[in-house]
């Protein structure tokens, strides 16, 4: 069984657990999917590095070539359907993902896939950093409870 996970805001956002999982997956292929595009492999190699990840993933998926300056809502249409592809071309079957846009999407298209919720104060710290933070949107997911 091949599994996949998001890079930023899931893997990154709790290295150690992906470090364990990775490291005792025995039944497939295990692929990193990020958004960014891959001119920016080497940024996204050296945080794997960083977090100790570098030689428990078979692959990395980038994403397409964009610039931060022209995203809009078509951005985050065209990045689901290129991520959806991947997951289906390398025939992952578990998926992990924190943006309830892509999980919310990739459910619907039958992949297994396992959120990553994030806290409050990750997604604080974040937003402050990162305007694009796209993490946000899990705060939307349960102002219902209130």
């Amino acid at each position: 069984m091949n599994i996949g996970a998001d890079f930023h805001d899931t893997i990154s956002y709790n290295p150690d657990f992906f470090r364990n999982l990775f490291s005792s997956w025995k039944s497939g292929k295990i692929y990193i999917v990020t958004g960014t595009p891959e001119k920016n492999r080497l940024e996204i190699e050296k945080e794997l590095e960083i977090m100790g990840l570098c030689d428990l993933y078979d692959e990395i998926i980038y994403g397409f070539e964009y610039s931060k300056e022209n995203m809009d809502h078509n951005h985050f249409l065209r990045m689901r359907e290129h991520k959806l592809n991947a997951v289906k071309d390398k025939k992952i079957e578990v998926y992990f993902d924190d943006n309830p846009y892509y999980v919310d999407y990739l459910r619907n298209e039958g992949i297994t896939v396992f959120q990553t919720i994030l806290s409050d104060k990750y997604m604080q710290e974040f937003e402050k950093k990162d305007p694009f933070f796209t993490s946000n949107l899990q705060r939307f997911q349960f102002q219902y409870l209130k």
